[in-house]
């Protein structure tokens, strides 16, 4: 048999797409989806501000509506918004997805991908497995690692304590208050319950590789000082890199290159789910016509090149530009802008605080 659509990759991209084409009423395509992950289960958090509407309200973890900002002992609280800080639980998400997924869909997991052959009339995707055939690809596999380049990385770990020491009602969207030595680093806690958290190490620099044991003393002596916590259960961990540069994957003819391996996240910011979602509307929308655009606006990823070279050379000052870049006089205008919905008031506002010499100069360099 040949599919009409396959799906490689059952993350969050792959998965959106699914969703998107089982919700079109009496839709006809033959769909199969693929993933080398033997079992679904709680491995990601994606997080991100409600700015408009989602599929996915029932599979939220949690919703803040307060969030600070910490550096050298000076915090910046968001406490005013009309938009909630939202965590989507992956296990729900793939649990909603997969019950979604009846008419015409078929999953295979613990399948490696080997080969992709393109023929006349159809690809040919060869696995240890079976060859199976498909007329359009999307791929969502995540782009390995190219080294030397610019990523935010992060390590984090969800832990549960004996006593209550986090305040569930306020999510630390950054804490600068840790070495700088080797790029950008802060700490991102969402507290689930006072003695439930995530709390991430991340970076914004150079990688060469993902090594577990280069965050594991960082992120202990953090709990450590400010928690005074040296006693906790582990429930999960959570490690990755996204990309702040463009991959070079190109979109050819019926083979569509999606989620991160398509460019489908901010660069400044690294959020991609809404960007995700609105992107596989698009498809599922246009099958009959297939365009693949990018839901990310010119304007927006002017700015974030812009401020991806302003890092580059300024990595010393980045904290604190962050820090003047969350004005708590403008919180609305700041999230909307961070969430690629702003404005052109919006952006003055939140333009208008950054240091003048140093971005215009990463302009014309």
């Amino acid at each position: 048999m040949t599919y009409d659509i396959a799906i490689i990759g059952a993350g969050c991209a792959g998965l959106s797409l699914a969703y998107q084409i089982a919700k079109i009423k009496n839709h006809n395509k033959k769909i199969i989806i693929l993933d080398n992950k033997k079992e679904f289960k709680k491995d990601r958090t994606w997080s991100f501000w409600k700015v408009e509407p989602h599929d996915f309200e029932d599979c939220i973890e949690k919703q803040w509506s307060k969030f600070d900002i910490k550096l050298n002992d000076k915090i910046k609280l968001f406490d005013q918004t009309q938009y909630s800080y939202q965590t989507i639980d992956s296990l729900k998400f793939y649990h909603k997805v997969r019950d979604q997924l009846t008419k015409g869909f078929t999953i295979k997991l613990d399948t490696t991908i080997d080969t992709i052959e393109t023929l006349p009339d159809y690809f040919q995707l060869k696995t240890s497995k079976e060859n199976i055939d498909a007329k359009i690809i999307f791929d969502s596999r995540v782009p390995p690692l190219k080294t030397q380049q610019l990523y935010q990385h992060f390590y984090g770990i969800e832990i549960k304590t004996t006593e209550d020491v986090f305040d569930e009602e306020k999510v630390t969207l950054m804490d600068f208050d840790c070495s700088q030595k080797d790029g950008v680093h802060f700490f991102y806690i969402l507290p689930f319950k006072k003695n439930k958290a995530l709390i991430e190490t991340t970076w914004l620099s150079n990688l060469n590789d993902l090594n577990k044991e280069q965050y594991v003393d960082e992120l202990n002596d953090y709990i450590k000082n400010n928690y005074n916590l040296k006693n906790f259960n582990i429930i999960r961990e959570e490690m990755g890199a996204i990309p702040m540069f463009r991959t070079q994957y190109q979109n050819s003819k019926n083979y569509f290159n999606i989620g991160l391996r398509g460019n489908v996240n901010r660069m400044s910011t690294g959020y991609a789910f809404p960007y995700i979602q609105n992107q596989s509307r698009m498809i599922a929308h246009s099958l009959e016509n297939l365009t693949v655009k990018s839901p990310i606006s010119s304007k927006y990823e002017f700015l974030d090149r812009l401020f991806v070279k302003v890092l580059q050379k300024n990595v010393a000052q980045m904290p604190s530009i962050f820090f003047k870049l969350f004005d708590t006089r403008s919180q609305d205008h700041v999230i909307r802008f961070l969430s690629s919905s702003g404005t052109l008031y919006d952006d003055f506002k939140i333009i208008s605080k950054m240091p003048k010499f140093i971005f215009l100069k990463s302009l014309f360099s």
